[in-house]
């Protein structure tokens, strides 16, 4: 069971990176909350968004083609295919994740379709995936077949679990128009209740509205470890369970008492030392 402390959220329900309006690029940025309705209860959003996402996996089915690329589909009426459920090439795993300021136990269904070979990222530090976002309809709403650069700390909170369960990795450099060839790196498909997405949020595009689960299959390709506080310690060694448990104590370890996370502060051992 993880744990997400109230004063972590901040951080993990921002959208996707604000940055990339920057770069023209659609990717799950930060938009405007529907202010004229009340903010639902979390718990009983969950038990509807649980209820739609088992209904997806069980009359759904899936494939995959030799560079990872997920297609879902629903199951036609006589169809014989299997579901995301029933199918066991990569069977569907879930992990549960204790939302405090929700006060909800979240599960998350996820497929490790490969788990990558070389580095594995934490919650503090940055990712190069590639992505699709869809809906449970199939919609797709967002794509980039080109990695993307994201700050794991800035992406929606369901990220931040299952992410750290795949492995970047590795790669060539070449001349030509594709100078940069990933390979063994970790693909997977997250299947998202809104409350570890967007909630209450909508598609700045229209695309999708309040209150939407959601689906992503991505590649880890690369990642770069940060240290925030550039005191010559990654920030992923400066948090208690470190990648055994990403998500527990990330933000809230403060060996010196003093209000700011070891990860922030140069001086986190209060020895007037750096």
């Amino acid at each position: 069971m993880r744990t997400l402390k109230s004063y972590k959220m901040n951080k993990f329900f921002k959208l996707f990176l604000i940055a990339l309006a920057t770069l023209s690029i659609v990717s799950c940025t930060s938009n405007s909350t529907a202010e004229t309705e009340e903010l639902r209860d979390y718990k009983v959003q969950y038990k509807a968004d649980l209820d739609s996402i088992d209904k997806y996996i069980d009359t759904h089915y899936f494939t995959v083609d030799g560079d990872y690329n997920v297609t879902m589909a629903k199951i036609p009426t006589g169809g014989t295919q299997q579901s995301i459920r029933q199918q066991t090439q990569f069977p569907l795993l879930n992990k549960t994740i204790y939302v405090e300021e929700h006060d909800v136990t979240y599960k998350v269904y996820y497929l490790k379709l490969r788990e990558g070979t070389n580095k594995r990222p934490s919650i503090a530090d940055s990712i190069h995936v590639s992505y699709r976002g869809t809906l449970l309809t199939d919609t797709q709403f967002d794509y980039s077949q080109n990695p993307i650069w994201f700050q794991m700390q800035d992406v929606v909170s369901g990220w931040g679990v299952i992410i750290p369960e795949f492995k970047t990795g590795t790669y060539d450099t070449a001349a030509g128009p594709n100078p940069v060839n990933f390979q063994n790196y970790g693909a997977g498909v997250m299947f998202l209740p809104s409350g570890l997405a967007y909630y209450q949020n909508s598609s700045p595009t229209g695309s999708f509205g309040t209150y939407a689960p959601l689906i992503f299959s991505f590649k880890l390709m690369e990642l770069r470890y940060k240290d925030h506080d550039l005191d010559g310690i990654l920030s992923k060694d400066e948090f208690i369970d470190n990648l055994s448990d990403p998500h527990d104590d990330v933000y809230d370890t403060d060996t010196d008492g003093d209000g700011l996370a070891n990860m922030f502060d140069i001086d986190d051992d209060g020895d007037g030392v750096k």
